[in-house]
């Protein structure tokens, strides 16, 4: 996620928010099935529910390639983070 969360930096996440309405540029904390746990930005919400992510970084897996993930998968909002 740099350059908008530097590396070794801490984030707040609020595992609550899960259950509010997700939106396009919010950032998440997810659990994915092949890349474990990881922070993404929301790019959409697609017709099904399924929300797609992207990175921030321009070595980041494309939205394509991350694929959809679930609401079941979301563990959390970023809240705030803390540069080291």
């Amino acid at each position: 996620m740099f350059p908008r969360i530097p590396q070794y930096s801490y984030v707040l996440v609020c595992h609550w928010w899960k259950y509010l309405q997700i939106k396009p540029e919010q950032t998440i904390l997810v659990h994915h099935r092949q890349y474990g746990v990881i922070i993404k930005t929301v790019a959409l919400i697609d017709g099904n529910g399924f929300i797609w992510c992207k990175g921030e970084n321009l070595s980041s897996l494309a939205v394509e390639q991350f694929g959809p993930v679930s609401r079941s998968q979301i563990i959390g909002r970023v809240l705030s983070v803390f540069k080291k």
